[in-house]
């Protein structure tokens, strides 16, 4: 017979509430509800998938008075909206009898067994990031009694910018019949659909990565790209027609309907097209035109199909608005002459970093390029991920890393368990709230440290990073550019096997029924 003690089903006691004034930030601390601040609870929260969904009607060629339906006409959700309900404690103030004003974030930790007042290790089910919540009104409430002794309750109405859960990534290694060399990169490529325009994909069905090569050995086996049009399931190597035995690649990215593979060494970059109906790529294409001699391209940044970014030795930043037809100059070394190794932007702000503690930034979308104000390191800087004009991460091969709010007119560093020991090797963020960084101790052994507060707090361990394998470093990390709940709740991880020759890849994925 059950026992009298199951605990299948999460109830109202499995949950705790954080706040975190100001949103995610760095330096904004999410505040444990009934404790560092007031007790609060949310209700009526509403989260609509579609505005609307309208038929499309034309008159039947065949039946006088009667119509056809010949499509559906679906109009933009709104935003997520709830109610907060706060007591007041003793002893001080309310804010919510303050003008609240900027937005903030709600956290609510679930789960069973564990200390939920432990806003990174307190949980066992997943955490629900409520994000972006601005006050519209407030309802104070009763605020007295005649024969009453009732507990003051204030509520306000917010409305959020998104609602997503995060859960505990397992990780399994993937492509090991196929790896037999380093990862250097690796890319998801595919993006939402419900099976209108192929195969059903919540994007991250398809997945592209790319290997060093062997070196000068023998026999010389060439970089190759490996890729899996089934979520990781199945992996199948395609050669670079073309590259060199011992030229290593050191990116890949999908742009529009093609896959591309930078090789610094040789000056190029490499394209195939991809099919848009099976996500397998064809034959690839060299490419060198507008590469400067000696100033190579290290990394790349897409945007769009008509908008890609590279960077190089010397300082040399270039465009591409045809990935078919090659390169232009953007910035010949005037901002920095130190050999920029990894770029990042969103919007008009492209940041680029380097050797020596290189860091340029443009604001204009890549018209002119400056060094910021104040660099935080002398190290190089290999690792960049922005989050908007003003937040940046970097990291460097001197295992640190830093952070600004103010578009690197100061810095911070982020102190971290083995912080100042081996390599910061990447750095990514799936939106405000959850990101990643790669690190390798000097051993070397590989970690990944996780956020979903901005920054502010970062684990390596369970729940949040559950049983990664050791292996030697992540060279590349990678989330799918999809909705928040699902990109939040998915990692792929390119690198070094823990022999120190072989290639890994890791999918980092949490569990749902």
């Amino acid at each position: 017979m059950p026992s009298l003690s199951a605990d299948e089903i999460i109830t109202n006691k499995h949950i705790r509430s954080f706040i975190q004034f100001g949103s995610a930030r760095p330096a904004n601390q999410a505040k444990y509800a009934g404790q560092d601040a007031q007790y609060v609870s949310i209700e009526g929260v509403k989260q609509t998938e579609l505005g609307g969904l309208d038929p499309i009607f034309v008159p039947d060629l065949r039946r006088i008075g009667q119509y056809r339906l010949v499509g559906r006409k679906f109009t933009p959700p709104t935003l997520p909206s709830a109610t907060l309900k706060l007591l007041e404690k003793h002893g001080s103030i309310p804010r919510q009898l303050q003008k609240i004003g900027c937005q903030f974030n709600f956290y609510q930790p679930t789960g069973v067994c564990k200390d939920l007042s432990d806003f990174l290790a307190g949980w066992t089910d997943y955490v629900m990031v409520y994000s972006g919540a601005i006050v519209t009104d407030k309802d104070l409430g009763k605020r007295t009694g005649w024969d009453s002794d009732d507990m003051l309750e204030d509520s306000l109405t917010v409305t959020l910018a998104d609602i997503y859960p995060i859960g505990s990534l397992g990780f399994g290694e993937k492509a090991a019949a196929q790896v037999d060399r380093e990862v250097a990169d690796i890319a998801y490529g595919s993006a939402i659909q419900c099976g209108d325009c192929g195969p059903a994909d919540d994007g991250t069905g398809r997945l592209y990565a790319v290997t060093k090569s062997s070196g000068a050995g023998s026999p010389g086996l060439p970089g190759e790209v490996q890729y899996s049009i089934d979520g990781g399931a199945n992996w199948i190597e395609l050669q670079i027609t073309g590259i060199g035995a011992t030229a290593d690649p050191t990116g890949i990215a999908v742009v529009g309907n093609y896959v591309v593979v930078l090789v610094p060494s040789e000056g190029a970059y490499y394209y195939a097209e991809i099919n848009t109906l099976t996500g397998v790529p064809g034959t690839f294409t060299k490419v060198t035109t507008g590469f400067v001699a000696a100033k190579f391209p290290n990394d790349m940044y897409v945007i769009s199909s008509r908008e890609i970014y590279f960077v190089g030795d010397g300082g040399y930043v270039y465009k591409s608005t045809d990935i078919t037809a090659g390169v232009t100059v953007l910035d010949a070394g005037s901002a920095t002459i130190q050999n920029l190794q990894r770029v990042h932007g969103v919007g008009e702000t492209i940041v680029a970093v380097g050797a020596a503690g290189a860091i340029i930034k443009s604001t204009n979308r890549g018209a002119t390029f400056a060094v910021t104000t104040i660099t935080p390191t002398a190290a190089t800087v290999q690792a960049i991920s922005v989050l908007d004009a003003y937040r940046y991460w970097v990291g460097t091969n001197t295992g640190r890393v830093y952070s600004t709010i103010n578009g690197g007119e100061s810095w911070v560093e982020f102190s971290f368990s083995g912080a100042g020991n081996g390599n910061v090797y990447d750095i990514v963020f799936a939106n405000d709230e959850v990101g990643y960084i790669s690190h390798s101790t000097s051993t070397p052994t590989a970690r990944i440290f996780s956020t979903w507060d901005g920054g502010n707090s970062w684990t390596r361990t369970a729940p949040r990073i559950r049983n990664l394998p050791t292996f030697g470093r992540a060279t590349r990390l990678a989330v799918p550019d999809t909705d928040a709940g699902v990109a939040a709740n998915n990692l792929a991880v390119a690198g070094l096997s823990g022999g120190g020759t072989d290639g890994i890849v890791l999918l980092g994925i949490a569990s749902r029924l």
